[in-house]
């Protein structure tokens, strides 16, 4: 493997979110990679009025949602009250990114769930396209 023979050269700054994932810091600490890490952003959800958001989307008749965080997710799950995750949330289709997030969003109560492997635009919108949500004709612009 070619990256083994400047490992004790090699000098690795991890920027992460606080209390972000390990799992990349592990990798490369398991790999004898020199790493320090910094903890540089926060994520700081904003304050929405529930009510008046769960009205508009299903007025709206929103049925699919696409998440690409366990915070996210979690946060949606405390947000809306059980009837509404019942009547509504709960038969709108999901899709989440990676087995992590399919584990979540089951447990929480997710029936319809749809796992893609990567979160980036291009993928996603091939999972969509594969779904059949949308005609061939439309154009997403994502």
């Amino acid at each position: 493997m070619l990256y083994k023979k400047n490992i004790s050269k090699s000098k690795i700054v991890l920027l992460k979110g606080e209390n972000g994932r390990n799992l990349v810091e592990m990798s490369l600490k398991n790999k004898n990679f020199n790493i320090s890490v910094i903890e540089c952003y926060k994520k700081v959800f904003k304050i929405i009025n529930n009510h008046l958001e769960i009205k508009k989307w299903r007025s709206y008749k929103i049925n699919t949602l696409i998440i690409t965080s366990g915070e996210v997710l979690n946060k949606l799950n405390e947000t809306i009250d059980i009837l509404n995750k019942n009547e509504w949330l709960f038969k709108c289709k999901l899709i989440v990114v990676g087995n992590r997030l399919h584990k979540i969003a089951k447990d929480i109560g997710w029936k319809d769930i749809i796992t893609s492997n990567y979160a980036n635009n291009e993928h996603l919108l091939s999972v969509i396209k594969r779904c059949n949500f949308y005609s061939a004709k439309e154009d997403l612009n994502l």
